[in-house]
């Protein structure tokens, strides 16, 4: 536990990694009059909204893809597109919510298409280039990541039976947007400003493991507050906390917590692309 706690402290969201938002979650209704995300007098609407899509989002995902359909693919495979997705993310400097609207994405297309290890790259480069489409303001232009031309004919057609399968429906209430959510009503990041760092670490290292997806976001993002709340120590009366604020309760994202704790320790042996961001800031803070 402290080795692990060495590794992810120096990381930051100040980083390259992801356009910084960290300000977006400290609720200040005197600075934020004007967005309608941080006033309270739409909590409700929102909940009720993000509950409707994440159900919308589930009914496209089918947890146990590649023993159903991926005879070609293991989960290692899937953990290597998620590292070329980060690096695609790292280059041109995307946002984080582009980062996980890729890998649902990927996770919804892989649900529901056979493909073959020679396809690979354009497919998360696909799911990547939609996501950023979508999510970014000026997304990268598709020369910038692939310089083949059958390739780029290959992500078209790709992204066209995504948007199908889709029904042109990208909304997606992802972990990233709950914990977004969470926090503007938990509102206590004054005294705990390492708190959100952990649990959006948390749910960058998540995404690794493919038993996470059979869960809501919202559980998973309850968890990482609940798992980093642990690894700094914060004490506190979880269901009580879970409570006030309308959270997940402890026996319903346990179980997850320790999936994502298994995860990051996978991910440090393995030497994930997001644990050498984690090292590379570790150096960048030493000089």
């Amino acid at each position: 536990m402290e080795y692990i706690q060495k590794m992810i402290r120096p990381f930051t969201d100040r980083s390259n990694y992801y356009v910084s938002q960290p300000n977006s979650f400290k609720r200040k209704e005197s600075k934020h009059t004007h967005d309608p995300q941080q006033v309270l007098l739409y909590i409700k609407q929102i909940f009720f909204t993000l509950q409707t899509q994440q159900n919308v989002n589930m009914s496209f995902l089918n947890p146990n893809y590649f023993s159903d359909i991926q005879s070609d693919l293991n989960p290692e495979m899937r953990a290597q597109m998620i590292d070329e997705v980060h690096k695609l993310c790292t280059a041109h400097k995307a946002q984080r919510r582009t980062f996980h609207q890729t890998i649902y994405l990927l996770d919804v297309y892989l649900s529901t298409n056979r493909i073959f290890t020679a396809q690979i790259d354009s497919i998360y480069k696909t799911c990547y280039f939609v996501a950023s489409k979508y999510e970014e303001i000026y997304p990268s232009p598709l020369w910038r990541y692939t310089y083949d031309r059958d390739e780029m004919q290959e992500i078209f057609q790709i992204e066209k039976e995504l948007l199908s399968l889709l029904d042109f429906k990208l909304v997606t209430a992802s972990s990233y947007v709950w914990l977004n959510y969470y926090w503007t009503i938990i509102n206590i990041a004054e005294k705990t400003s390492n708190w959100l760092t952990y649990s959006l670490l948390l749910l960058d290292v998540a995404v690794y493991n493919i038993n996470i997806i059979k869960y809501e976001p919202s559980k998973i993002a309850c968890a990482s507050l609940y798992t980093s709340a642990i690894m700094l120590n914060i004490q506190m009366n979880w269901n009580s906390f879970a409570s006030q604020f309308g959270l997940h309760f402890q026996h319903e994202i346990k179980e997850i917590s320790n999936l994502i704790m298994i995860t990051l320790k996978d991910s440090v042996n393995q030497k994930r692309e997001i644990v050498k961001h984690m090292q590379l800031q570790k150096e960048k803070e030493l000089f």
